[in-house]
């Protein structure tokens, strides 16, 4: 009996096309697993702004309870907030404004309030800001 070895054909993978599939799949599972840090930055991020904003409303709400006459004119800065907003930084400027919204020296009638929150943004540690502004008129 003759048996020929030659010619026997062979099912299956060689070590080297193991290794190089092994090698494709670990390279494009790196490249997938660097973006779910970005994201969840980027989210992070969102988070801040939105608490930022809320922070700068509750300043205006609290000013808007007040009466005209009470809205003092100067700069107020808070560094350090109660909770929930340790992590912002808070500047409270009001200031006369005339009909153009122009600022004035003098009593108009007119008071324009800007709220501007800041904090550390968690992308690359950069400083980030939010401002809102509101009119208040005398009655």
């Amino acid at each position: 009996m003759y048996i020929n070895h030659i010619n026997k054909k062979i099912n299956g993978f060689t070590l080297i096309e193991v290794l190089v599939a092994l090698s494709v799949i670990t390279i494009g599972l790196v490249v997938v697993l660097q973006i779910f840090p970005i994201g969840l930055s980027v989210e992070n991020l969102n988070q801040m702004e939105t608490q930022a904003v809320f922070a700068a409303q509750d300043k205006i709400e609290a000013l808007s309870v007040k009466s005209f006459g009470e809205l003092v004119i100067g700069t107020v800065v808070e560094s350090s907030l109660g909770a929930p907003y340790e992590k912002f930084a808070r500047e409270t400027k009001i200031t006369n404004v005339d009909s153009n919204l122009q600022e004035v020296s003098f009593a108009t009638g007119l008071k324009k309030v800007e709220v501007k929150v800041a904090w550390k943004s968690p992308l690359k540690g950069a400083s980030k800001e939010t401002k809102l502004s509101i009119l208040f008129a005398e009655r």
